[in-house]
C-alpha cells in the first residue's frame, strides 16, 4: 500500500453533521434510515421518533433524508424560534405558570398549528389558493369532517394565519377570551391582584384551548387528510431537530414542552404523504418519563432507538478513509480503515483498540481517529504512541461531552465520573469492592453542598444508585461473557435489582 503523509489538519469529517462535507458520499445506510424512507408499510410508516445518545447520528439521519431523491419535499421546523421562545418569555404564560396552572393542552395546540401551517405549506405552495379553496367548500353530510368549523379556525386567524407572529396572536387572542370569561378587564394571577381561583383559571384554560382551538385545529385536519388523498405518493418529511438544545436544558417547562409535541404530531399521522420526524436525545426521553408526564410503553411503536455495531462503525470509518485517501491524495486504490490502522496497541490490533473505547457512536469514532491523523503531524506511518496520545485527548474530549449532555439530568455528572477510578480492576462484582466503596462514598459527600438535590444526596449514600448512574450514561457494562459486554441502550436504560449480583466491566475508555 502507497504510504501516506498526513498533515494535522487531515481529518475524516466534521463532528457536527451540519458541516460535515464527509456525509453525503460515506453516509452509511442502515436499517434505520430505510425504515425512515417507507411510507407504505404500516409498521415503519409508524416510526417518528429518532431516540439515540450525543454524537449517534441523528442529525445526520434527518440531513441525508433531505437530499434523497426518494422524498419529494422536506423542509425543518425550528423549535426554538418557532415556538419555544415565545412561551419562554411571555408574562402571561408565566403568571399562569407561577400560580400553577397546567398549559400542556395549550403547548399541544401551539404545536399542532405550528405542524398544520408547515404541512399546508409542503401541500399547497400557494398559501391564498389554500384559503380560497377552503372558502368556496361547501359543507356536506358525507364529508368525514366539519368544514364550518375548520373554516372558523382559518378565519379566526386569516392575517396571520401562515406568519412567524401566529404563536403570539393565539397567546393574545387566548389571553383576551380569559379575562373576559372571567370578568376581568385584564387576567391577572398571583399576588394581591389574584381574584379568582386557580382551579376556575384552569377550568376555563381547558375549556377555551379544547373548544376554540383543539377542536376546531382537528376538523382542519381531517379536511387535509381528505383533500390530499390523491397526494399519498409525494412522500413529504417534516423535520423537528433540536429539542436537545442548551437553551431547552435550562428551562423547567421543556419535558412539558416535547411531551406536547409527541402529543401534537400524532394528531397528523393519517395525512399519508406526510412524516413529521421527532430527533430527542435519549437522556431527554427519559426525563420524560421520570416526570410521568407519559406512558412509555404507549410511545413504543413511534420510537426508533440508534444503536449501532462494530461492524457497522467499521464501515463507516473504512468508507471515510478511503474518501479522504482519493480525494486528498488522489489515491487510486481502495483504502480500509484496517489498511492505515494496520499496527498493535498494547497488545491488541489498533482497530480493536480505537473501536473499544468509541461508545460505538459515529461521532466518537470520527473524533478518535482525527486526533490520530492530527497527531501524526506529518509522519508517514501511524504507530502505537501516536495513538496512545491521541486517546488521552479523546479521553477528555468524550469525557466533557459526557458531562454536558447529563448535567441537567445528574447535576454532580463529573463527580460520578471522577470517583469510578477508586475502582482499581477492570472488572468487578459489588460485594469485592468494599474498599472502593467507602472511598467513593467519603469522596462524593466531600462533593456535596448544602443546595444539592435529594436525588445526588440518594446518589452519594446508595451504591446501587450510583452503579445505576454509571450504567445508563454507558461507563460500565455488564460482563456477560469474555466477550459479551452488555452496555445501557434505550430498551435497557436501568440495571433491575437483579442484575447487581453480576459482575461489571468499566468502559475501556474510563478504565484509566
Amino acid at each position: 500500500m502507497t504510504p501516506y503523509k498526513f498533515r494535522k489538519t487531515d481529518n475524516i469529517g466534521n463532528l457536527d453533521a451540519e458541516t460535515d462535507t464527509f456525509l453525503k458520499d460515506c453516509f452509511l445506510e442502515s436499517d434505520i434510515y430505510s425504515s425512515l424512507l417507507k411510507f407504505d408499510d404500516d409498521n415503519d410508516f409508524s416510526k417518528r421518533i429518532i431516540i439515540g445518545r450525543t454524537g449517534s447520528g441523528k442529525t445526520a439521519l434527518l440531513k441525508q433524508l433531505s437530499i434523497d431523491k426518494k422524498i419529494k419535499k422536506h423542509d425543518i421546523i425550528e423549535a426554538e424560534s418557532t415556538v419555544f421562545e415565545h412561551i419562554k418569555n411571555n408574562v402571561f404564560i408565566s403568571q399562569l405558570m407561577e400560580n400553577g396552572v397546567d398549559l400542556r393542552v395549550f403547548y399541544k395546540s401551539l404545536w399542532q398549528h405550528v405542524l398544520l401551517v408547515k404541512v399546508i405549506d409542503l401541500l399547497y405552495p400557494n398559501n391564498d389558493s389554500f384559503l380560497e379553496s377552503l372558502a368556496e367548500l361547501g359543507s356536506s353530510k358525507k364529508q368525514k369532517f366539519n368544514v364550518d368549523l375548520a373554516k372558523e379556525y382559518v378565519s379566526s386567524f386569516r392575517d396571520s394565519f401562515f406568519n412567524d407572529s401566529i404563536v403570539a396572536e393565539i397567546t393574545d387572542k387566548m389571553q383576551h377570551e380569559l379575562s373576559s370569561t372571567l370578568g376581568l378587564p385584564l387576567l391577572k394571577v398571583g399576588g394581591k391582584g389574584a381574584n379568582e381561583s386557580t382551579e376556575k383559571i384552569q377550568r376555563v384554560t381547558s375549556r377555551y384551548v379544547s373548544s376554540e382551538l383543539l377542536r376546531k385545529q382537528k376538523e382542519l385536519i381531517k379536511l387535509i387528510k381528505e383533500e390530499s388523498l390523491d397526494e399519498k405518493q409525494m412522500r413529504i418529511i417534516i423535520s423537528i431537530d433540536d429539542l436537545d438544545k442548551s437553551w431547552l436544558s435550562s428551562s423547567q417547562i421543556r419535558y412539558d414542552f416535547i411531551n406536547a409535541l409527541m402529543d401534537a404530531f400524532k394528531e397528523l399521522f393519517e395525512i399519508k404523504s406526510v412524516k413529521i420526524l421527532i430527533s430527542i436525545r435519549t437522556d431527554i426521553i427519559m426525563g420524560i418519563y421520570r416526570d410521568n408526564l407519559r406512558q412509555e410503553e404507549k410511545d413504543k411503536s413511534l420510537i426508533l432507538p440508534i444503536n449501532w455495531n462494530v461492524t457497522e462503525i467499521r464501515q463507516i470509518l473504512d468508507n471515510r478513509i478511503n474518501y479522504l485517501i482519493k480525494h486528498q491524495y488522489a489515491g487510486k486504490e481502495v483504502v480500509n480503515f484496517s489498511d492505515i490502522f494496520n499496527f498493535e496497541v498494547n497488545g491488541n490490533s489498533v482497530d480493536e483498540f480505537i473501536l473499544s473505547r468509541t461508545m460505538l457512536r459515529p461521532r466518537d469514532a470520527i473524533d478518535f481517529v482525527n486526533l490520530c491523523l492530527a497527531e501524526a503531524d506529518g509522519t508517514t506511518f501511524l504507530s502505537e504512541d501516536l495513538v496512545l496520545a491521541a486517546e488521552e485527548k479523546f479521553y477528555h474530549s468524550r469525557k466533557q461531552a459526557m458531562i454536558k449532555e447529563w448535567v441537567s439530568f445528574y447535576s454532580h455528572i463529573k463527580d460520578y465520573l471522577d470517583c469510578i477510578a477508586f475502582i482499581r480492576t477492570p472488572s468487578f462484582k459489588v460485594d469485592d469492592i468494599n474498599e472502593a466503596k467507602a472511598k467513593i462514598q467519603d469522596y462524593l459527600i466531600s462533593r456535596s453542598v448544602s443546595n444539592d438535590s435529594e436525588n445526588h444526596t440518594d446518589i452519594a449514600l446508595d451504591f446501587e444508585n450510583l452503579m445505576n448512574v454509571w450504567f445508563c450514561t454507558g461507563v460500565i457494562g455488564i460482563k456477560k461473557s469474555s466477550t459479551l459486554i452488555i452496555y445501557s441502550c434505550f430498551e435497557k436504560p436501568y440495571l433491575d435489582i437483579t442484575d447487581l449480583n453480576k459482575e461489571f466491566s468499566i468502559h475501556p475508555l474510563f478504565y484509566r
